[in-house]
């Protein structure tokens, strides 16, 4: 009598496994990115782009600005008579994205944001110390969720996230 073995082989167990695999990474690719996590990026980008403007500034002994628009935002230089649109990377003129508003405070004051080509100047200067005009950007998605980035006087970097879970 022959004696057969039942049972499936490691081989045939490795490829059931990477065909799991393969089709939960589709899935995952396939979900959209939730606004949450572009709200996050979109903070983030901006936070590390102010603070390296202003680590610029210091090390070149320069002043620079900082215009947001109702769109985006863009970065200036001082030429030492007037301010030129930077347009080297990584400082080039950035958009937001559209299902994400933007509500801006100088100073203790909400200003309204303007059409990009309206902007001739910015309206937040970084100056060669350090130091920046204070403000603070916040943006806000569809559900309400909200980062707030604040920076003072010094330039120091407060972020605040409120996310709505519906």
């Amino acid at each position: 009598m022959k004696n057969k073995k039942q049972g499936f082989t490691l081989i045939e167990i490795m490829v059931v496994v990477v065909i799991a695999a393969i089709l939960m990474g589709a899935v995952a690719i396939s979900f959209p990115d939730s606004s949450n996590d572009r709200l996050k990026e979109q903070s983030a980008r901006f936070s590390a782009l102010v603070s390296l403007a202003q680590d610029e500034a210091i090390l070149q002994s320069r002043d620079f600005g900082l215009s947001i628009n109702d769109a985006g935002y863009s970065f200036y230089r001082w030429s030492g008579s007037a301010w030129e649109a930077y347009s080297d990377k990584p400082f080039t003129s950035r958009k937001i994205t559209e299902d994400i508003q933007t509500e801006v405070v100088l100073e203790g004051v909400e200003i309204k944001l303007l059409k990009p080509e309206k902007i001739k100047k910015p309206q937040i200067v970084i100056f060669s110390s350090g130091e920046m005009t204070s403000f603070i950007y916040t943006l806000i998605n569809q559900d309400k969720s909200s980062a707030t980035i604040k920076f003072d006087g010094a330039g120091n970097l407060e972020q605040v996230f409120k996310f709505n879970e519906e």
